[in-house]
């Protein structure tokens, strides 16, 4: 098992008071170094003690968020073991420029960066950074050059293409990624258009569930069924898949304490847009008690998920909860075994 922790950022968490007064610093003038960064950055080295392996960091053009490729190099120089992924959007993008900045990031790391490819649900943010495609199997087609070209860039010396949304004459990417032949590439995907892209070109898919925790039942039929149609994909071109599921994790003294604050989260995104895409991971329902949580935990394990990317409410104080409470009761990876502190099971 690995564990991911989210970069805590506004768009992708809901404030709590701590995290408050940073967030709402990016709104205004003035202050130094920026304190979400500073907070984001004492996290995630908190994390890497934990054994967490990878982190990812949303792009979020219309928030205060700070953007996710800088946010990512500067979290690079103050990490030393976690990955680091950064989001991307193709249509605002360009991919022969995101493939020399991933380059760029991965020198910078020691080849601990990868990319997310999201390929987007929303039309005003498209329409303010980048363009729209009305059509989704134009969205995909696109999503798809774009990863092609971003590889022919890392990996060739001499790349040309010649697509519908991209073209490219005898170009290169000289900066060369320290993991070879390139950084791994991410994606979640909710369509068929968008699974077979994933099967034929990315590293890890992010599985899919119901956005409401209380159809968990649901949700794991869906994951079973989801999970096995893309391994038929993945065996097609020859390949191998990992799975990842986004979740937020609320542990409580009772399974009622617990939904109790899942149910102040939900009531808040609903007069708040702001958190609204942030309380999709309750639909993991990581929810409840130790004992519920691990079960939860275990149960998505066997239905193939290898990857876990958690956010926590309050973020600190969640994550030393899971870390007392979950950690010592799973089995993690070697590499995430070996840099665990000793409460954590080998």
């Amino acid at each position: 098992m690995r564990l991911g922790i989210w970069t805590p950022a506004p768009l992708t968490m809901r404030p709590d008071a701590v995290s408050k007064p940073a967030i709402d610093a990016l709104t205004r003038h003035g202050g130094g170094v920026d304190a979400n960064y500073l907070y984001a950055a004492d996290v995630l080295r908190r994390a890497e003690e934990l054994g967490f392996e990878i982190t990812l960091i949303a792009q979020r053009f219309l928030g205060p968020d700070l953007d996710s490729w800088i946010f990512a190099t500067a979290l690079a120089t103050q990490t030393k073991t976690i990955e680091i992924m950064a989001a991307v959007h193709p249509g605002i993008m360009d991919p022969r420029i995101t493939a020399k900045h991933a380059a760029s990031v991965d020198r910078i790391s020691g080849g601990r960066f990868c990319v997310n490819i999201v390929n987007g649900t929303r039309p005003h943010e498209f329409a303010a950074f980048g363009k729209w495609l009305e059509l989704s199997e134009d969205r995909y087609e696109r999503m798809h050059e774009f990863i092609k070209v971003m590889k022919g860039m890392w990996t060739r010396d001499d790349f040309s293409f010649q697509g519908k949304f991209y073209q490219v004459e005898h170009a290169t990417v000289p900066t060369k990624s320290v993991r070879a032949p390139h950084p791994p590439v991410y994606a979640a995907s909710r369509v068929d258009e968008g699974m077979n892209v994933v099967a034929q070109e990315c590293e890890a898919w992010f599985v899919n569930y119901d956005k409401d925790h209380r159809n968990y039942s649901a949700s794991l039929a869906r994951i079973e069924k989801e999970v096995g149609i893309m391994e038929g994909r993945v065996r097609h071109y020859g390949r191998k898949m990992q799975y990842g599921i986004n979740a937020c994790v609320l542990i409580g003294e009772t399974e009622a304490e617990a939904a109790g604050v899942a149910e102040s989260y939900l009531a808040q995104a609903k007069i708040d847009p702001s958190i609204q895409s942030a309380s999709g991971a309750l639909g993991a329902n990581l929810i409840g008690t130790k004992r519920q949580v691990l079960e939860r935990m275990r149960r998505y394990q066997d239905l193939g998920v290898d990857l876990f990317m958690l956010q926590f409410y309050p973020f600190r104080q969640g994550l030393e909860v899971f870390a007392r409470e979950i950690l010592p009761e799973l089995k993690l990876s070697p590499k995430a075994a070996a840099q665990a502190p000793a409460f954590a099971a080998q």
